[in-house]
């Protein structure tokens, strides 16, 4: 077969290079000096004897009939061949293109991680600052300011909230373009929100001389389940634009009760309204509206967002205006209303029969989340690598199971996606809920669900967030809230806090003393401050060796990983930012920075302990004395 596709190759190659008269004629030739040999043998063979007039009418009829048949099989085979070859020619071009354009989306799909990468930076270095200059400003607007100092602290304040929204916004857009933006929700006090809300309408409206009226139903609940920060943030963005375009009149908000589950929020201005032709587009990504007086200003995704976030809550986001007359925001959304807390002191200790599997590899963060999950009431077991979890986890019954993702044998996916597996296949009788832990602050639930997790808690634990976590899938069995601090407990250090406030997250701090006590938490610094100077943590050890035998680089990361993790449980921010930082060996300019980093990490090492543990002692102080 070899031998005569080979042959029938180098036929068609002939065909090719003479081109087809000169093979045509080849081949008359051979094949008529063929046949007239042949039929002289046969002739002789059979008959005896050679009849030369049959031959001369046989040669005859050849010179007449073969050329034809010999140049129209020879064109065909040429036009058969050519269509071959521009056929394998196109086969390799679409081949390399396919190659190209693989490549081309692995380049996407590395730029859209690296953008992910440092939208995560971003988020992680400047909502702790902004959030720390939120806070401080609240909590100075409530000491004794003469009438200056408290104009000036309530713009502080008010930037610092604007610029919050707006770098939602940013974020958001991100998590749009991935189909990944979700809501959190939690008890919020509605009363609280509302006021907020009036106090940043009233500052906008007076920073224009606008009047500014707030409107609200007698229906209104004092307890939601909702995001209130998205709440917020389309408010933000209706108020400022309303303020934008209005020089003279009011802006009014009116908050309404509609059924049971919903509410509208409506928004009014006199300003110069929108043109008809504009309303449709108005929520559209990066549209702008031209106005006379005004020239387009702002970005013009803060309203595609908003929009965004109105359908998320179950709710929509429209507009109604004239042109010089004004317009009207109108936003409606859905949202469950709560039972009034218990206050502090009526505050019954929580009994569960709840049973956790924490699977966990940093000793601190175990120590941290099992105190907290303990004084919640629940019963913990503790897995320190995935085969430990999974021997557990076939010896007991859990109602749930708390997985780490990154793990010294192997990950948290890899652990739920065996789990699954067993359980889909008859091993496993049941399987309790799955809840991943990460440091990751961008991916979204969907991801990890698509890893075979049920939901995801981010590291450090927050405390509101883990008891709404066990709240959902507990209801029954777990009926607690953290208590909080009275005011005077919040405000009791604010001028310390304020100069320490890149150091610590003192939020994050309050919440979790408020539930495991200061004396717990004086513990876990000395067993963090402990752990920094043996094996366990040593961030240092592990960069002197790193710098000796560079090939070692992926230990370093995965130490600096496990620092910022520890130093996150305890609220030590600034610890945990350099320890991120770190962490990341595929950051640009990463080696030159290194060297800087930890010799800042190590400068603010002892500072950033000494200074929680000060402020923990002087806190415990404050309320022996209260």
């Amino acid at each position: 077969m070899k031998n005569i596709r080979y042959f029938a190759q180098k036929y068609i190659d002939w065909v090719i290079k003479l081109g087809r008269v000169k093979f045509s004629l080849l081949g008359f030739i051979f094949l008529a000096a063929l046949a007239l040999c042949t039929h002289i043998f046969l002739s002789f063979l059979i008959l005896g004897e050679i009849h030369w007039d049959v031959i001369l009418y046989s040669i005859t009829f050849g010179l007449l009939s073969a050329p034809f048949v010999i140049y129209f099989f020879t064109l065909l085979v040429e036009k058969l061949e050519l269509s071959r070859l521009s056929l394998s020619k196109s086969v390799t071009k679409l081949r390399q293109e396919i190659q190209e354009r693989i490549l081309a989306e692995q380049r996407l799909a590395q730029a859209n991680q690296d953008k992910t990468k440092l939208m995560a930076t971003i988020s992680h270095e400047l909502r702790t600052p902004l959030n720390g200059i939120v806070g401080l400003s609240r909590m100075l607007l409530d000491t004794n300011l003469t009438a200056e100092q408290r104009n000036y602290l309530n713009t502080i304040s008010f930037s610092a909230v604007s610029l919050g929204h707006i770098f939602n916004d940013i974020i958001d857009l991100d998590k749009i373009d991935a189909n990944r933006i979700e809501l959190y929700r939690q008890e919020i006090n509605f009363h609280d929100l509302i006021n907020d809300i009036a106090n940043i309408g009233q500052f906008m409206a007076k920073q224009k001389n606008l009047d500014f009226v707030l409107k609200c139903s007698e229906n209104l609940p004092h307890f939601l389940l909702l995001d209130g920060i998205r709440l917020s943030q389309i408010l933000w963005n209706l108020l400022s634009n309303a303020t934008k375009f209005t020089d003279k009149g009011q802006i009014t908000v009116d908050i309404q009760r509609f059924e049971q589950n919903t509410y509208q929020f409506s928004v009014t201005d006199s300003g110069t309204g929108i043109p008809a032709e504009d309303i449709e587009n108005i929520f559209t990504m990066y549209y702008q509206v031209e106005k006379n007086q005004h020239k387009a200003a702002g970005s013009g995704i803060g309203l595609a967002i908003s929009k965004t976030i109105a359908k998320l809550m179950q709710g929509d986001l429209t507009v109604s205006s004239q042109l010089g007359q004004g317009a009207t925001f109108v936003l409606t959304i859905r949202a469950d209303e709560i039972a009034k807390p218990l206050p502090n002191d009526q505050m019954q200790p929580v009994v569960s029969n709840v049973k956790i599997l924490l699977v966990e590899d940093i000793e601190l963060n175990v120590v941290v989340a099992r105190a907290v999950l303990e004084k919640l009431g629940c019963q913990v077991d503790v897995a320190m690598n995935g085969h430990q979890a999974i021997e557990l986890f076939e010896k007991n019954l859990y109602d749930l199971v708390l997985l780490d993702i990154q793990l010294p044998d192997m990950t948290g996916f890899a652990i739920a996606q065996y789990f699954r597996q067993n359980y889909e296949n008859g091993i496993y009788d049941y399987l309790p809920p799955l809840v991943a832990l990460t440091a990751n602050v961008m991916q979204s639930k969907a991801e990890y669900e698509a890893q075979g997790m049920d939901d995801v808690l981010r590291k450090p634990l927050d405390v509101k967030e883990l008891t709404h976590c066990l709240q959902q899938y507990f209801s029954e069995e777990f009926n607690f809230s953290v208590p909080k601090m009275n005011k005077s407990a919040v405000n009791f250090s604010a001028v310390f806090e304020k100069s320490t406030a890149d150091l610590i997250d003192y939020q994050f701090v309050r919440d979790l003393v408020n539930l495991i006590g200061v004396d717990a938490y004086l513990e876990n610094i000395a067993t963090f401050r402990a752990a920094l100077a043996t094996d366990d943590l040593n961030l240092q050890q592990a960069y002197t060796h790193y710098l000796l035998h560079p090939q070692h680089k992926a230990e370093f990361t995965l130490m600096a990983h496990k620092v910022k993790g520890a130093a996150g449980s305890l609220g030590l921010v600034k610890l945990q930012t350099l320890a991120n930082l770190m962490q990341q060996g595929d950051l640009p300019d990463w080696y030159s920075n290194l060297e800087r980093w930890g010799a800042d990490f190590s400068h603010y090492q002892q500072e950033s302990c000494e200074t929680l543990e000060s402020w923990l002692i002087q806190f415990r102080d404050y309320l022996a004395q209260k």
